[in-house]
């Protein structure tokens, strides 16, 4: 009976931990520019802004075998006025999930890329997600102790 019980629990775990996996093919993000929607800039209203499933984007002309895999947000401060694109990102870079990169060109033109690999995380400067790793190991020791105290 013990044995049928651990079986079901490894059973569930296997099938939630499948789900998982699933659910991370592709990434969510919000898609604006506060050029033409105030509310993408900062503050961030989301309310009723353009969310995008980036796997379901065209291709980009200029990259055309890359797939979206993060999101990013854009700061762009160019002669005094700022400018925020929140979007599907299609280049990782080390700094993903980290905090924002700034680059400047000449003395009146600033920007800020900011780009992270959860759903829906272009909505603030940098938001660090919770490592999968992380997620993994404490399902494991749940599980453990689960079968432990049978």
């Amino acid at each position: 009976m013990q044995f049928l019980e651990t079986t079901k629990i490894y059973f569930f775990f296997l099938i939630s931990l499948a789900c998982l996996f699933g659910a991370t093919t592709s990434i969510e993000c919000y898609q604006c520019n506060s050029e033409y929607d105030p509310r993408c800039g900062d503050p961030f209203d989301p309310y009723s802004l353009g969310k995008v499933n980036c796997s379901l984007k065209y291709p980009l002309d200029h990259l055309p075998t890359n797939e979206p895999v993060l999101c990013r947000k854009t700061t762009q401060k160019i002669f005094g006025k700022v400018r925020v694109v929140r979007d599907c990102g299609y280049l990782v870079s080390d700094f993903d999930n980290k905090g924002c990169l700034k680059k400047s060109g000449t003395f009146e033109v600033q920007n800020f890329f900011c780009s992270c690999t959860n759903d829906l995380c272009n909505h603030a400067a940098t938001v660090p997600p919770l490592p999968f790793s992380l997620i993994i190991v404490s399902a494991l020791f749940v599980l453990i102790r689960m079968i432990q105290l049978q």
